[in-house]
């Protein structure tokens, strides 16, 4: 067996009908399909019955509900495929031989244990569409040290990835935010190579109520709280990687983070550093952003105004700006 497909599922069987569906168009046939379920009904048991996969179909109800991510890991640790491929139950293949690209990529690179693609995304809420694909920066940055993937993920949802089972990894159960940057961390440390194709061959979609995600965005307590997870995992030479400290100054800006004190709101030990020198915290928490800084970049003026305006404005008008945002790439 080639491919190991595996769909930690929930429920949501609409999405996962499509799933299904890309899986039977493709023109590479050599794989399995792992179904993990965390629904608390049948719904996704009578959805598989009506696909056949002959028997390369193998479905675990879990009782009791895993939960996110271990459902994931559920799925992966089935896995008897030469390569895995998570596919999320609400993501799903946007052309014929998507499957087939991926396991070229991997075929390709024998070096490599990790490949991604670009991915489309469907903004739900608002209608619209965008490519997410890194840029050559970032993939020169993800060469030389991963833990730039601190500042932002150039890679994508975990359904845009593909890695060779023997160096595929657990999810850690802790996160839930940025389990997929954390996974990614860990996978390029083992082995810093990597291949990628700026074509998409996945979509998801990003601002649904059912994501997980979106139960963690701009909660502090949940998206520090895992910077912190992740940023212990750092080696203090990657500490000092400026795309870290970037990382750390976009999440003060967002919290309001003035002083080590303020780490204590969102339920964090407060560091042990002496505020009256420049410990690690204590002066990125000092590196506010000037008028001039702003005058002299628009780009981060364009992004402050953006999220200053936001949360306080009409759903209307607020659908506008985050089309403005998607087709501009503020």
């Amino acid at each position: 067996m080639k491919v190991s497909i595996c769909i930690p599922a929930y429920r949501q069987v609409e999405y996962l009908s499509e799933t299904l569906q890309s899986l039977l168009t493709q023109d590479f046939q050599d794989f399995e399909v792992i179904v993990t379920d965390d629904s608390p009904d049948d719904s996704v048991r009578d959805l598989l019955a009506r696909f056949d996969f002959d028997e390369r179909l193998h479905y675990v109800h879990n009782s009791p509900a895993l939960g996110s991510p271990e459902n994931w890991n559920a799925a992966l640790r089935l896995a008897q495929g030469e390569y895995v491929k998570i596919l999320h139950h609400d993501d799903h293949f946007i052309r014929p031989d998507a499957l087939r690209l991926f396991v070229k990529l991997l075929d390709d690179a024998p070096h490599a244990d990790f490949g991604f693609c670009a991915t489309l995304v469907n903004h739900v809420d608002v209608g619209i569409q965008r490519i997410h694909c890194a840029s050559n920066r970032q993939l020169a940055d993800l060469a030389k040290d991963p833990a730039s993937l601190f500042v932002g993920n150039c890679i994508g949802a975990p359904s845009a990835t593909i890695c060779r089972r023997s160096a595929s990894l657990d999810y850690d159960r802790r996160m839930k935010w940025l389990v997929d940057i954390d996974y990614y961390y860990r996978m390029l440390m083992n082995n810093g190579r990597f291949v990628c194709t700026t074509e998409a061959l996945i979509a998801t979609p990003t601002n649904a109520g059912h994501q997980v995600t979106e139960s963690c965005r701009d909660n502090g307590v949940v998206e520090l709280g895992e910077a912190m997870l992740l940023f212990e995992k750092f080696s203090s030479k990657q500490r000092e990687n400026p795309l870290v400290k970037q990382g750390w100054m976009i999440l003060f800006r967002r919290f309001k983070m003035r002083k080590l004190d303020d780490f204590s709101r969102y339920g964090l030990q407060v560091p042990l550093e002496n505020s009256e020198k420049d410990g690690y915290f204590t002066a990125l928490l000092r590196h506010p952003y000037t008028i001039w800084h702003l005058l002299m970049d628009p780009k981060i003026l364009a992004k402050k105004t953006f999220y200053r305006l936001y949360p306080y404005v009409p759903t209307p008008i607020r659908n506008m700006l985050k089309i403005l945002y998607s087709r501009f790439s503020l």
